[in-house]
């Protein structure tokens, strides 16, 4: 393994391992534009330069390998000259509307300009090159003044969508980037083209003119949107989330996202969130405390004993897939999960870059719990046939199969979580208000098998709590209390209590979550996907 000195920092590093990636290593942010750590490297646009001792010309550090013995300056006399002459280069025409422009705040330019800049120009120029602006891309907005030309974009539409919507055209500086007459771009990550654009040249529809970035806040979570279990930053501002970002693991979703993903931030706000708990009367809802409503709930279920069903949803964490299946247990009742997508989804892609048939992030969390005991076709046959006194629902997706309506509507006593209200909610005889993903703290295990790690981004609104503080309240009311008041504790008794997560905790899951090992056919399905 070769051993280099960056900067006076001494490294070893695997062999082909570029100066780039090993000052990255140490901590030392080489600027660039066109370089990116999940495309290939284009070195274009000559930013990354740097010193090397016994080379007589400056090197571009993302195109360079490291040999052993070399000594590079990345901030050297020559150096520092070479980032100030290309920013000044990638200026002349550069449109200087920071004021307007949405990536200020988040711009290469910028904050390269403030570290590296600061020179006075030995260029003058009365006009500068005009180009388009403000073309309509579908999803994304054009502003072609604004492009440094890095063909990050270009990169991006070949390699991982293989689209390749996106090219030059025209010479000099007249280059540009554009798509074939100018068609919208179509597929669903066109989202992540803003996100790799290091300048304002390619912005988000959605997000445009929306918020500025160093108002808000970003938290690490995991998106909810299918099995895949993408990485991302929720960012919020005063407690609402105003946009969801990728956030870069390398073995799940390397720096992508798609778009369906990231439009489910809004639902986080929504006005038709469940924000309290409602009883059924005998003509209409009663409105009710969360403490009474569990009251009547817990009655009932107690009443049902082994006569009780219970439903968990894929939807929730691991935390409170564990407490439901607690509650089950403490009644005898039935216990299953196969609720809308069967698990022989789990592992099926819907395109080639990131999203699978389970629009479901936990059903691998299912698996493993064993919360598919009982067989939800078992399940709703004793509906049908009167055998249930008592239904629990940990999600309302039951509610919404047309061909169980009449089945359930012979339960005499129907209790559903929900997040959102819906005319399914109408067949449940006690509503209980459910925290969303972004509102708890908790884990979901994705296809592989990896445990990931949520954290609360923004307060949940009303009366609403995560599922498994709902469940807890049961417990205690059946005289069987969970012995745990948070997240974390309860992720402790189920890694004792489930196999392959023996140890586990939010230390050890880390920002990057944890493999478990995966089963024979998990791995076979995962080595032929890694293959295609």
């Amino acid at each position: 393994m070769p051993k280099c000195t960056i900067d006076g920092k001494d490294i070893e590093v695997a062999d082909g391992t570029t100066v780039m990636q090993a000052a990255e290593e140490l901590g030392i942010r080489i600027p660039r534009f066109c370089w990116h750590p999940d495309l290939t490297v284009d070195g274009n646009c000559r930013m990354c330069l740097v010193e090397i001792e016994k080379m007589p010309k400056l090197q571009i550090a993302c195109n360079t390998a490291v040999r052993d013995g070399m000594v590079v300056y990345t901030n050297s006399e020559k150096a520092a000259e070479a980032h100030r002459t290309t920013l000044e280069f990638l200026l002349i025409n550069h449109p200087i509307d920071c004021p307007v422009c949405d990536q200020a705040g988040e711009c290469y330019l910028q904050d390269q300009y403030m570290d590296h800049g600061l020179y006075d120009s030995k260029v003058e120029i009365e006009d500068k090159v005009n180009k388009r602006k403000v073309v309509d891309l579908g999803p994304i907005m054009l502003d072609a003044e604004r492009c440094v030309l890095c063909s990050r974009c270009i990169r991006f539409e070949n390699e991982v969508t293989g689209t390749n919507l996106l090219g030059f055209v025209n010479r000099g500086n007249r280059t540009e980037i554009t798509t074939f007459e100018n068609q919208p771009i179509t597929h669903e990550y066109a989202g992540n083209l803003a996100d790799v654009c290091p300048v304002g040249a390619l912005l988000s529809r959605e997000f445009r003119f929306k918020m500025r970035v160093w108002f808000l806040k970003a938290h690490e979570s995991v998106c909810p949107g299918c099995s895949t279990g993408c990485n991302v930053f929720v960012d919020e501002r005063d407690g609402e989330v105003q946009r969801l970002r990728p956030r870069r693991n390398a073995d799940v979703n390397k720096s992508w996202m798609c778009d369906p993903g990231r439009a489910l931030y809004e639902e986080i706000g929504a006005t038709t969130r469940v924000t309290g708990a409602r009883v059924r009367g005998a003509t209409s809802w009663d409105g009710s405390t969360v403490a009474d409503a569990l009251e009547v709930v817990a009655g009932n279920v107690k009443a049902a004993g082994p006569d009780a069903a219970f439903l968990a949803s894929p939807q929730a964490t691991n935390e409170d897939l564990f407490a439901f299946r607690k509650l089950a247990e403490a009644t005898g009742g039935k216990l299953d999960f196969r609720v809308g997508n069967p698990q022989d989804r789990v592992r099926r892609r819907i395109d080639n870059v990131l999203q699978h048939a389970d629009r479901n992030p936990n059903t691998q969390g299912c698996l493993d719990q064993g919360l598919g005991r009982d067989g939800v076709d078992a399940i709703v046959e004793a509906c049908r046939a009167g055998e249930v006194q008592a239904l629990v629902l940990q999600g309302p997706e039951l509610l919404r199969v047309a061909e169980v309506v009449d089945a359930v509507a012979k339960v005499p006593f129907v209790a559903v979580m929900a997040n959102h209200e819906g005319p399914e909610l109408d067949r449940a005889h006690v509503v209980l208000p459910a925290a969303l993903w972004a509102e708890v703290d908790g884990t979901f295990t994705n296809y592989q098998r990896r445990v990931q790690r949520l954290k609360a981004a923004v307060p949940a609104p009303g009366d609403a709590v995560p599922r498994w503080e709902l469940a807890a309240g049961l417990l205690a009311r059946l005289g069987a209390p969970l012995g745990a008041a948070s997240a974390r504790e309860i992720l402790v008794m189920l890694a004792q209590a489930t196999p392959g997560y023996q140890g586990l905790d939010f230390r050890a899951i880390g920002g990057q979550g944890h493999a478990l090992p995966l089963d024979a056919e998990a791995a076979t399905a995962t080595q032929e996907e890694a293959r295609a």
